[in-house]
């Protein structure tokens, strides 16, 4: 059996001191800075080339998808896509139900709703304008908001006005105007 001499710490640590000598701080820094490169060279590099080649096969995945044609080539036009949307007037009454209903689930007091309804010309759509005042905070306003959009299909917010009699105390009063798109009433020519 062969032996191997290990080197001694003593004899080690007086060759780092002649060299040192010899050298001064450029060697200690030398070694560093071969280090930081030796690290970069056989981790960061692969990692960053890896990354580069699995965003690239993405980039080609989505420019794929993006030419290929989306079911029916045949595109709806843009009217019958939006009546296709509008819900039944006679159901007036149970969709401003589900209004005061998510009201009452975000934990907001409405108070008097002011309605009015808009008719085509053409008779191919009714709206119904509803002003709703609520009071609440903040995020039950927003939760209230997002609620009604993902509630009502044929829904619009056309405008949120906000108030608080005192900044940063108290309940905010909103005025929230919406748009509920219906489809036109029994007397309308289409």
């Amino acid at each position: 059996m062969i032996r191997v001499k290990l080197p001694d710490v003593g004899q080690l640590r007086l060759d780092l001191e002649i060299a040192f000598w010899r050298h001064g701080w450029r060697l200690p820094v030398a070694l560093l800075a071969l280090g930081l490169c030796l690290v970069v060279w056989l981790f960061w590099v692969p990692m960053q080339v890896a990354s580069a080649s699995r965003a690239s096969e993405q980039l080609k995945r989505a420019q794929l998808e993006a030419r290929r044609p989306v079911g029916n080539t045949a595109q709806e036009p843009p009217l019958q896509a939006f009546q296709h949307q509008l819900l039944p007037q006679a159901e007036t009454t149970l969709q401003l139900r589900q209004i005061f209903q998510l009201a009452a689930n975000a934990r907001l007091t409405v108070a008097q709703v002011d309605m009015r309804r808009q008719i085509d010309a053409a008779g191919a759509y009714s709206q119904l304008q509803i002003v709703l005042p609520v009071r609440g905070d903040y995020l039950s306003i927003k939760r209230f908001c997002s609620d009604l959009l993902q509630g009502l299909q044929a829904l619009s917010i056309d405008q949120i006005v906000l108030k608080r009699e005192q900044p940063g105390q108290g309940p905010v009063d909103a005025q929230i105007s919406l748009s509920v798109w219906q489809e036109p009433g029994e007397g309308s020519a289409r």
